[in-house]
């Protein structure tokens, strides 16, 4: 059988009270081993009441003249609580109570063996092959394409107005895209770098061949980015091709361009 162990700290705080008992089945402090009775939490039956008294009466030695009288009082009280529990499950006060506590334990014998086999099944369950990581299911056939809800409804629109012969709804007008952005691109970079260095043609950083972008001009921010992005994209084609060599001293440090000699 399992042991029942208080926590920490209930260990902690009840230890300062009452005498702790260790027995096979619990661990914890008296007044602890109590209310987990009569909260029905704990089976006093298989416990040991002669271990337990043997402990208890250990302690109530030991504890003369260092714990208040009131206190070993309340000890003893408990102490007799706990064996007149132990004495009503070992003979029963009458016939219906015999009966009631033979079911009882037939029941508590019946719970045992559902969790006994629930935890079989368990443990069948977790050794089989999990899908996924053990083994894969074969690829699932593609589902064909659902049409959209509101081609649905506009079709169904359409043939009740042919119906009953009137015209079909009109529909607002779709809404134009937004102009695409003016952004510095890779073609006018190349024109622009290949003139500046035909001006230049020294070494120089790869920033210094960008074009001039006013910082209070809209979206200024996208457009140098951009502009950085298609500079650098055409200095690549120019190495490419022969036209310039790139240079960096380290990793993530600027890049210089020459004309090639």
């Amino acid at each position: 059988m399992s042991e029942t162990v208080a926590g920490p700290g209930e260990v902690e705080a009840l230890a300062g009270r009452t005498p702790v008992l260790r027995v096979e089945g619990f661990a914890g402090p008296l007044d602890f081993l109590l209310e987990l009775v009569r909260r029905q939490r704990l089976d006093l039956a298989p416990l040991s009441i002669v271990a337990l008294t043997e402990q208890f009466v250990a302690a109530w030695e030991a504890s003369a003249g260092r714990v208040p009288l009131e206190q070993r009082g309340a000890w003893l009280v408990l102490a007799a609580e706990l064996v007149r529990l132990k004495s009503q499950l070992l003979a029963p006060r009458s016939a219906a109570e015999a009966a009631e506590a033979e079911m009882d334990a037939t029941r508590r014998l019946g719970q045992w063996q559902e969790l006994a086999a629930m935890r079989r099944a368990a443990a069948w369950l977790g050794a089989r092959p999990q899908l996924g990581r053990e083994m894969h299911a074969r690829g699932h056939p593609e589902r064909p394409p659902q049409p959209q809800a509101a081609a649905i409804l506009a079709f169904w629109e359409a043939t009740l107005a042919m119906l009953e012969g009137r015209a079909a709804p009109q529909r607002a007008a779709p809404v134009p895209p937004p102009p695409p952005l003016d952004l510095w691109r890779v073609p006018e970079a190349l024109v622009w770098l290949r003139r500046r260095l035909a001006e230049h043609p020294e070494s120089g950083l790869l920033t210094s061949f960008l074009p001039r972008i006013s910082k209070i001009a809209p979206q200024a921010r996208l457009r140098r980015r951009a502009a950085l992005a298609s500079t650098f994209v055409a200095a690549l084609e120019l190495a490419r091709e022969g036209e310039l060599h790139l240079a960096q001293a380290a990793a993530f440090a600027p890049i210089s361009l020459q004309m090639a000699r």
